[in-house]
């Protein structure tokens, strides 16, 4: 009798546990993980076209690797992490200019089919349309000069960038943007002079503004990120500025500026982040960090991988 009626809790114990066993089988995440993917895979286009259009840092200058920059890194992240083929057009050429960007586009019949078919839009802009301004302007002993320039150029900026991105959404109205942010490339050398600094700060301030006015644009900030490069923390930038002051008795000349941003004679760089060569460009180490940054927001807003 007692048998029995070991046998009988015995029989609901095990019953109990594979119920148990069954129910956190099938609410446990991993399993709901795995359906969910299988699920989301299934609407994944199979093919992705990423545009990329921009100034010199589409175009790759400085890469050392010869890897194209951000978008031949970015193509293989996306292509890894994704599982997608993706086919990279790259509209990028040194030197541009907001409205010398949409020029080209506007001139171009290949770029404009490119973008109408793309799933994706990336770029970079607003580089040169700020350094063409502060190569004419920059002198410590001039601030109020700089500043009405400043302000001038600022107002003529937004103006082109909104009509470049209006063009941009002429061709296609559906595609996400991601818009990278500009940086100090002499951020390093003249931590201790603010002039440059917030020339930056504002340009992006307006950048942020003006595409703000377009649809299903994201912007990838990398200002900080490549402005102050292996230098992150308080007592390092503390550190920086102090040196800035003995190298440059807080003077800040156009030739100055030019010769540390424009240099081609240096085999050092600073900025960790940055090309050797002309001391502006990011180099290998610099446009891996552009294409994490960029795949992050692209991963934030996945409309393109979506059929």
């Amino acid at each position: 009798m007692k048998f029995k009626n070991i046998s009988k809790i015995i029989g609901v114990t095990l019953l109990l546990v594979v119920v148990v066993v069954a129910a956190l089988t099938y609410w446990h995440p991993g399993a709901r993980t795995t359906q969910d993917t299988s699920s989301t895979t299934n609407n994944h286009r199979k093919t992705v076209r990423v545009v990329a259009l921009g100034d010199s840092l589409t175009q790759g200058v400085g890469d050392q690797q010869n890897d194209g920059g951000y978008t031949g890194r970015l193509k293989t992240m996306i292509h890894r992490k994704d599982h997608v083929k993706v086919v990279m057009h790259n509209y990028g050429k040194s030197g541009d200019r907001s409205d010398q960007i949409e020029k080209r586009l506007l001139d171009s019949k290949d770029m404009q089919d490119q973008v109408s078919k793309a799933q994706a839009i990336v770029m970079t802009v607003g580089g040169n349309d700020l350094l063409q301004t502060l190569e004419k302007n920059v002198t410590i002993n001039k601030q109020s000069r700089l500043d009405a320039q400043l302000d001038t150029a600022e107002a003529t900026y937004q103006t082109k960038l909104h009509r470049l991105l209006t063009t941009v959404r002429s061709y296609n109205d559906r595609a996400p943007i991601y818009l990278f942010s500009i940086y100090n490339p002499i951020y390093v050398y003249f931590a201790n002079i603010d002039q440059v600094t917030h020339a930056v700060d504002d340009w992006n301030a307006t950048t942020k503004t003006t595409a703000a006015k377009t649809d299903n644009l994201y912007m990838i900030d990398i200002n900080r990120a490549l402005s102050v490069g292996q230098f992150k923390s308080v007592t390092q930038q503390a550190r920086l500025k102090r040196q800035s002051q003995k190298s440059n008795n807080g003077k800040l000349s156009t030739q100055s500026f030019q010769e540390m941003a424009l240099a081609s004679d240096s085999a050092k760089e600073l900025n960790q982040y940055l090309s050797p060569v002309d001391h502006f460009h990011p180099n290998a180490k610099g446009y891996r960090l552009m294409t994490r940054y960029a795949f992050q927001q692209m991963q934030a807003h996945q409309q393109w991988l979506l059929k």
